[in-house]
């Protein structure tokens, strides 16, 4: 297999792989470091700007993050809309 499109086992080699730059997916890691691609559409687009515009009324004091990549123990997922402190990086 042409180790372009070998799985990766972190986060960083994900976003560094520019194979996997500009792509009309959300890409996740799975608990097995193994890539996970869901399809974008444009529905989910507008929800994720009316979740943001809600959260930016409620939480003046935050960071609203679409895209927002989360390390859990079943690997990264990315969240559609999240928020964060602003001291948070």
């Amino acid at each position: 297999m042409n180790k372009r499109f070998e799985a990766t086992n972190s986060w960083q080699e994900v976003l560094d792989n520019p194979v996997l730059q500009n792509l009309p997916y959300k890409i996740e890691l799975n608990e097995w470091e193994k890539i996970v691609m869901s399809p974008a559409s444009n529905w989910y687009g507008y929800i994720q700007v009316e979740l943001s515009g809600v959260l930016l009324r409620l939480f003046k004091s935050g960071r609203v993050i679409s895209e927002c990549s989360i390390q859990t123990a079943k690997g990264v997922k990315v969240a559609d809309v999240g928020w964060c402190s602003k001291n948070t990086r």
